[in-house]
Formats: C-alpha cells, sequence, structure tokens
C-alpha cells in the first residue's frame, strides 16, 4: 500500500507490505526498512524494531488519518485522493477545486458525488476557530470527486472537492 506521511512542510512518499511472518518492509522515500512493532503494555504505545534496533513510540489517534507520534502531529494521505484532484485540476478549463483555505473538521457534506451543483451552493461545512463554514461550489457542475468526509480533520490548503462544469443540456 503507498501513502503520503506528512509532518509539518516535510512530506514522504511510504510503502509498506505485510510479511508472512507479521513484519513489515517499509519503503519512505525509496528506502527499505524492515520493522517489527507491537503495543507495550497500553494500545497507545509500541514497541518498534527497525533494523535490529529497538525503540520505543507513542501513537494517539486524532482523527481520520491524523495522528500523535511522540507529541509530533503526523497525517496520513491516501495519494489516490491527492492525484485524482491534480489530475482534475490540471484536464480542462472551467474546473473548481475547493480547498480548505484553513485547518479544520469537515462537520457535514451537503452534496453527494454525481450530484448537481448550483454556483453558491454550499457542498459541505468545515468548522474552523470554533464558527461553521459552508464551502459552497464556485460554479454550476457536476460533484465530480468529494475527497473529504463528515468528522475527518484537514490542514490548510488541503482538496475538498472538485466540480466539473456542465453544458447548458445538463444544468437544472
Amino acid at each position: 500500500m503507498e501513502l503520503i506521511v506528512a509532518s509539518g512542510d516535510r512530506e514522504v512518499r511510504v510503502e509498506a507490505e505485510a510479511g508472512a511472518d507479521g513484519n513489515w518492509t517499509i519503503a519512505v522515500d525509496g528506502r527499505e526498512y524492515r520493522v517489527d512493532a507491537a503495543t507495550v503494555g497500553r494500545p497507545d504505545v509500541l514497541s518498534v524494531i527497525v533494523g535490529g534496533r529497538q525503540t520505543t513510540a507513542s501513537v494517539r489517534a486524532l482523527g481520520k488519518g491524523v495522528y500523535v507520534v511522540d507529541g509530533a502531529e503526523v497525517r496520513v494521505i491516501d495519494p489516490r485522493s491527492r492525484d485524482f484532484a491534480a489530475a482534475v485540476a490540471q484536464a480542462g478549463d472551467g474546473v473548481f477545486e475547493a480547498t480548505a483555505y484553513m485547518p479544520g473538521r469537515v462537520t457535514a457534506v451537503l452534496a453527494d458525488e454525481g450530484e448537481h451543483v448550483a454556483a453558491g451552493q454550499g457542498v459541505l461545512v468545515l468548522e474552523a476557530m470554533k464558527m461553521e463554514n459552508e464551502i459552497p461550489s464556485d460554479i454550476d457542475g457536476r460533484l465530480e470527486k468529494l475527497l473529504v468526509e463528515a468528522g475527518q480533520t484537514v490542514d490548510s490548503g488541503d482538496p475538498l472537492f472538485v466540480v466539473t462544469p456542465t453544458g447548458d443540456d445538463t444544468a437544472g
């Protein structure tokens, strides 16, 4: 499985493959590591052996794809979502890709993928700084892809959804 792991401004591509022996082979930016991990006493404390060296790590889940590892916030991103949004954004004129304007949490999704949305129509609700903000589509079109779900935390600039323009014959 391929993932993007981000902490602060740093992002790395990680490939993980489970071995038959219960260990993992982890490739970080192309460099492979043999990893064995097990909980130690509490479910949020891991004993980790990487390349024969043992250490412990405190890992706590904050929300979907967001963890605190030894005090540092780490995000795990599915690169397929990011790649899809980038491809659609480059594909044609008039495509609208909504991004989070600040860190927050998605509290509601107001439209379904494939649904027609009008310019100004709210597609989702983002809670930021204790205020709920409806994030609208800037164009009339088809909600091509929702890239988040209710309850998910997002950072500033994270893609939220993609709307592709519709012709006059499909509007309405």
